[in-house]
């Protein structure tokens, strides 16, 4: 009797370890498939100002206004940080908005911007 209980329970064991597999093959595989289709930070902000106009691309943009308009990798949004590494990997520059409005916030410049600020000043 008791060695018919232990093979049901060896039987019950390995059939949830199947199932269990399964389901982590398919997690892996849906993982897989969600990643492959993203497209890296650096590529997304530049489609993202290709498709505005020019007076809202040639401006100055908070972090929180990109992050907004952005895919992440893990998570809906992708980290600050991550886009600000993407957007000095392009050439952009951060300032700090001392203005009335600004405040001292900190914003970020496209590439022609920081470069005509640079002529500038």
């Amino acid at each position: 009797m008791l060695k018919r209980y232990i093979a049901e329970l060896k039987a019950l064991t390995e059939e949830d370890n199947r199932h269990h597999a399964a389901e982590a093959a398919a997690s892996r595989k849906h993982l897989r498939s969600a990643l492959g289709n993203l497209t890296p930070l650096t590529d997304q902000i530049e489609d993202l100002m290709a498709s505005l106009p020019p007076a809202q691309r040639e401006r100055d943009w908070a972090i929180a206004d990109l992050v907004g308009r952005l895919q992440g990798r893990y998570r809906d949004r992708p980290h600050p940080a991550n886009v600000g590494q993407a957007l000095r990997a392009l050439g952009w520059v951060q300032q700090r908005d001392w203005s009335n409005s600004g405040g001292g916030r900190r914003v970020w410049l496209p590439p022609t911007l920081s470069s005509r600020q640079e002529q500038l000043g």
